[in-house]
């Protein structure tokens, strides 16, 4: 039970998993295999014709066409694209478990079709990588209601072979029901390991390795791109006065400062945060500026003064993390040479010298 709580209570990020796949190029390849899955699947549907119990009703027959016809649509709607939106997404799992069941209830001996049933786990693979715990339990319901209901159809006719039903429901049941439960249970727990990795365990934000995660998304479309490096002034005095745990909620609180809409922030350093975004050089100086007068306030216990490094590009190379990782050596540079001018101010890297570099007072002065 505790397996199955912890199971159930997992975050699920669907817009996540898709821009994961997304930024390793691997989305694409995924959509053309699930349209082709899908046509594949429309091609079975076909052979029912084939069998030597072909579909005797009219509207057996009508159902099972309209499943082929619409597989190929939606088969020829994914190898399009784009992917899905997680609305649609859903929609589709829903389409998926429905049209399968009717078409399943359509074969001419359901004896034939039973075991085809394995073919509703195939919706709960995509729904274990891509969706919540939530649709995967009401898609192993569902499935668990057709398995049922066809089994006792056949257990309903004496002519047909109960022996082989129960044989196949056997099978049926660790594919369809306690496989997947375990293994979206496995990926979800992955998932998080993941995320965990990507961040910096005492401020949440995003570490060095996260920054460069995230970065080919939060660029683009992007034409230039500015990034700040900030870095707090005379921290091992406060790690003196107060205790690394006074440093810690130093920290802490610089972080929370930090998160604002349109940037992208993260922990490079022991007290060095950098900040990225996609501004001009004039307006990263002017966001340079807030940001240092934002980390400090006279309200605080131990107020708090940073030394801030800005770079600027005019132009984004590739996935941007290059780009970044270049202005990042450079907005350093610059923070260095603001606390050697003292500290407490903004510094602008040499490449955007054309804005000559800014000294900032004190707070107070």
């Amino acid at each position: 039970m505790t397996f199955l709580r912890r199971w159930w209570a997992q975050p699920c990020n669907y817009m996540r998993m898709r821009k994961y796949f997304e930024a390793r190029g691997a989305l694409s390849a995924y959509r053309i295999g699930i349209g082709f899955n899908c046509i594949f699947f429309g091609l079975a549907g076909l052979t029912a014709f084939l069998t030597a119990v072909p579909p005797s009703s009219m509207v057996s027959r009508t159902v099972l066409v309209s499943a082929v016809i619409s597989s190929f649509v939606v088969g020829a709607l994914w190898v399009r694209g784009p992917w899905p939106s997680e609305r649609i997404s859903t929609l589709f799992v829903i389409y998926a478990d429905i049209g399968t069941t009717m078409a399943l209830l359509s074969y001419g001996s359901i004896q034939m079709s039973f075991p085809i049933c394995v073919l509703l786990a195939a919706t709960g693979l995509y729904v274990q990588v891509f969706h919540s715990p939530k649709l995967l339990m009401a898609h192993l319901l569902w499935s668990a209601v057709t398995v049922a209901g066809m089994f006792l159809l056949i257990l309903a006719s004496p002519n047909l072979d109960h022996g082989l039903a129960w044989s196949h429901l056997i099978m049926l049941l660790p594919v369809m029901f306690t496989t997947p439960v375990f293994l979206q249970s496995i990926l979800l727990n992955l998932r998080v390991d993941a995320d965990d990795a990507m961040l910096d365990p005492l401020t949440g934000l995003h570490n060095r390795r996260g920054l460069d995660e995230a970065i080919p998304r939060f660029l683009r479309g992007g034409r230039e791109v500015s990034v700040l490096v900030i870095d707090v002034d005379r921290f091992k005095s406060i790690n003196d006065r107060f205790g690394h745990e006074g440093g810690d909620l130093a920290l802490t609180l610089i972080a929370r400062r930090l998160r604002v809409d349109e940037v992208l922030v993260a922990r490079t350093g022991g007290e060095e945060f950098a900040v990225v975004t996609t501004v001009s050089a004039e307006q990263a100086i002017s966001v340079a500026e807030w940001m240092r007068t934002r980390l400090h306030s006279l309200q605080d216990i131990c107020p708090l003064t940073v030394s801030v490094g800005v770079a600027h590009s005019a132009s984004v190379d590739g996935d941007g993390v290059c780009t970044v990782t270049d202005l990042l050596r450079q907005a350093d540079g610059a923070m260095y040479e603001a606390k050697r001018r003292g500290g407490n101010q903004v510094v602008v890297a040499d490449p955007v010298a054309a804005y000559p570099p800014l000294r900032v007072g004190r707070t107070g002065d």
